[in-house]
C-alpha cells in the first residue's frame, strides 16, 4: 500500500466510488450519469470536471483520451483506500485499539447477530 495517500473530501470520494464501481476507463459524461443515478448530488458538468482534476492532481486518477472524450482510470484501488481510511480512523479515534473499536460498536448496538457470526468465522480462520 502506498504511504502518500491523502484523505479525500466526501465529494471526491463520491466520484471515486462511482469510478471504482464502474467499468473503467470511464468518460466524464458517464461519471456524471452515474453520480446522478447513484447519489443525491446534483452537480454540474463543471463541478464534476473540477473534482476529477483534483483527483488527478492527488494521484488517484489518470486521464486519457478516447476520440473526443477524456477518460479516467483509477490509480489507487478501492481496497487500498479503504485500508488507509480504516487505519487512519482506528488510530485517530481508538488509539490503534481494535478492541476499543469493537467495544464501541457493541455498545452502540450496531453489530447484528449475522455480524457476530461472520466475525466469529473470521477469528477462527485467523487462528488456523
Amino acid at each position: 500500500m502506498r504511504n502518500s495517500f491523502k484523505k479525500l473530501p466526501d465529494s471526491e470520494l463520491e466520484i471515486m466510488k462511482v469510478i471504482w464501481h464502474s467499468n473503467y476507463p470511464i468518460s466524464t459524461g458517464e461519471v456524471r450519469k452515474l453520480i446522478d443515478i447513484e447519489t443525491d448530488n446534483v452537480w454540474t458538468q463543471q463541478t464534476i470536471q473540477s473534482l476529477l482534476n483534483r483527483l488527478i492532481a492527488k494521484g488517484y486518477l489518470e486521464k486519457g483520451k478516447k476520440g473526443k472524450e477524456y477518460i479516467y482510470t483509477p490509480i489507487i484501488a478501492e481496497r487500498d483506500y479503504i485500508e488507509y481510511e480504516s487505519r487512519r480512523f482506528l488510530k485517530k479515534i481508538h488509539g490503534n485499539s481494535v478492541v476499543g473499536l469493537m467495544k464501541a460498536l457493541f455498545n452502540s448496538n450496531q453489530i447484528s447477530e449475522s455480524d457476530v457470526l461472520e466475525l466469529e468465522k473470521m477469528f477462527k480462520e485467523k487462528r488456523k
